[in-house]
């Protein structure tokens, strides 16, 4: 990861011993000897979030509190003046995670800054011993229009967010606790009234997702990044291979393709339905493509401006324009962009979302993106920092479910940014800043997306860092975003987090992570990800590690890779009890996930030299799986290779792209670019075309 943020060390230091010299001093006369002080006249304040909270014995609740007025963020944690709490009062762990005792009660959690131990903030709990219905299940998904199954532990009458029977906003329940969802994203309560006494009730969480069959509607197939199409009937290990399978249909476009192609089945555009692909450019052009070839014109397309010229050596060049995959949000029938372009009077940044029949602007667009946050950075005027223009927005963007927002990730300048856009009004929601006292932290991932937990709408991403950055803030780190304001639930920062910044710009967040699926061995829920330094973590969501010099306090950490750095820059797939990834200079490498814990499984045969590869994977369910990756080893001179491999023994190619002369050549290679696999399809994205490759 570059930028053109770099400090000059030697003069900086010698600033920075004058500055330690006169704090000494001043720090001294005042009668105070301690390192962790708020900043230089301003004042403290502690807040916490939630303030309140009602519990059942035994439950948890994540508190998140925030510190302003000092460069140490840091708070210790009470419960009823006992820092951590005790067994009659509940516990509270480092990271703000509040534990239910077993009997009732009233108390008080409150969170106290390191940098001035008098200033606080306080919540109150009140556990109540469950005594209510028991509603299975206690938390759910469910596609627009799609139904789910509640039950309840004894005869009930049922609601949805407070309306008996539910109704065609918020969905209907049956009698017998059938659901049926609204074509709408969104969260919704499902309550169960006791019919012996109305007192006595249980509740269940459900959300409406972003899917719809057969479609791909966003960055590596769906919120938890695990990158598996898995109703795929047509591709089978047994008739993908250079006899059968291969290019079939090229769009050439007017700019590099670094979005990941997205993919609707049935979309009505003329009068007729097509199966359609849309892709964007650096070009500042979004297309629809038929997906089968006809007709050979896209079907259409849209210019978004005028890229920004750009001499990147090692990053995007020559022009910046499209780099994000954008997101469909398959209820309102819309595609979301972000386009950077020349000529914005407040930003360069645009959100565009656009009819996926027309690619007309809806809902009042385009707007202006661009916000600011308090802080003391190195960029920071009158108290303030603001959305840099030299930002890349790489990072894919994200519909969250709960929210219904569009959430983006900045990086390349000076500071880590999400921004979450209100998805029909183009308002903006919340605004995060992960080094908003210091520098650093850029979010850019390869050009992964935020994972999100659609049950709870916490979004999870995986910082960077550069040379020259300060240790404050969330460098390098694993963090978990509240749904309700994108603040800092719970984070993980590597042990070694100094030497990943200074001098080795060896960024953690140069690959993103995957949310993985739940497991029967009660093992935490997990995240997974890794870096530039080619460790692996398996990261525990509901109580990520926070930060020691010592250890890491994570599920487990694995090694991968064969250099001292430069090893991730992608996303990991994982598919069926299997783990993918494939650094630079590295072969694919398969780990069985089990119990919770990785372990090395297999290894591939073709060593991908530039930035490996971020992994798609194609199966029919738990069967025929396919991984498949793109090999860009000759970015700018040559063609993209398409490779196939076993998904159940990765040493075995099924084909490549290179195996039959030019009949399957791609366009020129491109860094980062993903493959999208669908019906009997697969999409490669190039810097010059769009080519789909299938059975003959």
């Amino acid at each position: 990861m570059n930028r053109t943020l770099v400090w000059a060390l030697p003069a900086v230091m010698s600033k920075i011993s004058v500055f330690c010299f006169v704090l000494v001093i001043a720090l001294t006369l005042a009668g105070c000897g301690s390192s962790s002080t708020p900043n230089p006249g301003a004042q403290v304040t502690v807040a916490i979030s939630p303030t309140s909270a009602t519990l059942t014995a035994g439950t948890t609740q994540q508190f998140a509190a925030t510190v302003q007025g000092s460069s140490n963020t840091a708070v210790t944690w009470s419960v009823d003046n006992v820092s951590g709490g005790n067994s009659g009062s509940g516990t509270v762990n480092a990271s703000g995670l509040y534990t239910a005792p077993s009997q009732a009660g009233t108390h008080t959690v409150t969170a106290t800054s390191v940098a001035d131990t008098t200033k606080s903030a306080s919540a109150t709990v009140t556990v109540n011993v469950n005594t209510g219905l028991t509603v299975i299940p206690a938390e759910a998904t469910v596609a627009p229009s799609g139904t789910q199954q509640f039950t309840a532990s004894s005869s009930a009458t049922w609601s949805v967010d407070g309306v008996g029977g539910g109704n065609s906003s918020t969905g209907t329940i049956s009698t017998g606790g059938m659901y049926k969802a609204p074509f709408a994203i969104g969260a919704h309560t499902i309550t169960a009234t006791s019919t012996a006494n109305a007192s006595v009730t249980g509740t269940s969480s459900l959300t409406v997702i972003n899917s719809s069959p057969g479609a791909v509607l966003t960055y590596h197939n769906d919120d938890t990044r695990q990158g598996a199409f898995t109703e795929e009937t047509v591709l089978t290990p047994a008739n993908v291979n250079a006899a059968h399978f291969g290019k079939k249909h090229s769009y050439v476009v007017d700019g590099q393709i670094y979005t990941q192609p997205l993919y609707l089945p049935q979309v009505n555009i003329g009068g007729t339905n097509h199966e359609v692909v849309y892709v964007a450019t650096e070009q500042d052009t979004v297309y629809a493509f038929d997906a089968t070839g006809s007709p050979t014109t896209p079907l259409w397309s849209k210019s978004l401006g005028t890229p920004v010229p750009k001499n990147d050596i090692e990053g995007v060049s020559p022009v910046l324009g499209i780099t994000s995959t954008p997101v469909i949000d398959i209820t309102t029938g819309t595609i979301y962009v972000l386009a950077e372009a020349t000529g914005g009077s407040l930003s360069p940044f645009k959100l565009h979302a656009l009819d996926i029949t027309t690619g007309a602007e809806k809902f009042g667009g385009p707007v202006y993106v661009t916000g600011s946050v308090s802080g003391t950075g190195v960029d920071q005027v009158n108290g303030k920092i603001t959305l840099e223009s030299s930002c890349y927005q790489r990072m894919g963007l994200a519909l969250n479910p709960v929210n219904n927002t569009i959430q983006m990730a900045f990086g390349h300048c000076s500071h880590g940014w999400v921004l979450a856009y209100n998805k029909t009004t183009l308002q903006l929601s919340y605004i995060f800043n992960d080094t908003a006292d210091g520098a650093g932290g850029g979010l850019w991932a390869g050009g992964g997306a935020p994972a999100i937990n659609d049950a709870t709408g916490e979004t999870y991403i995986i910082t960077g860092t550069d040379i020259g950055d300060t240790a404050s803030g969330y460098n390098d780190a694993f963090l978990r975003l509240s749904a309700n304001n994108l603040s800092v639930v719970d984070f993980f920062q590597p042990d070694n987090n100094l030497s990943l910044l200074i001098p080795n710009d060896a960024d953690l967040g140069s690959g993103s992570n995957i949310l993985m699926p739940d497991n029967s061995s009660g093992t935490p829920h997990e995240t997974i990800g890794g870096g530039k330094d080619g460790n692996i973590f398996v990261v525990n969501r509901d109580d990520m590690g926070a930060f020691s010099t010592t250890s890491n306090n994570v599920i487990q950490t694995l090694q991968t890779g064969v250099k001292q750095f430069d090893n991730i820059f992608s996303t990991p797939a994982y598919w069926n009890g299997s783990l993918y990834y494939h650094c630079e200079d590295d072969v694919l490498r398969a780990f069985t996930w089990s119990g919770g814990r990785l372990s090395f499984a297999a290894k591939g045969a073709a060593v991908f030299a530039m930035h490996g590869a971020t992994t798609s994977i194609s199966a029919n369910g738990t069967t025929n799986g396919i991984v498949w990756e793109i090999d860009n080893t000759n970015i700018g001179t040559g063609p993209s290779v398409l490779h196939a491999s076993d998904a159940t023994n990765v040493a075995t190619e099924l084909y490549n792209s290179s195996q039959s002369g030019t009949r399957d050549t791609a366009g020129t290679a491109l860094k980062f670019t993903v493959p999208t696999i669908a019906a009997g399809k697969v999409f490669v994205p190039t810097a010059t075309e769009l080519d789909i490759y299938g059975l003959f």
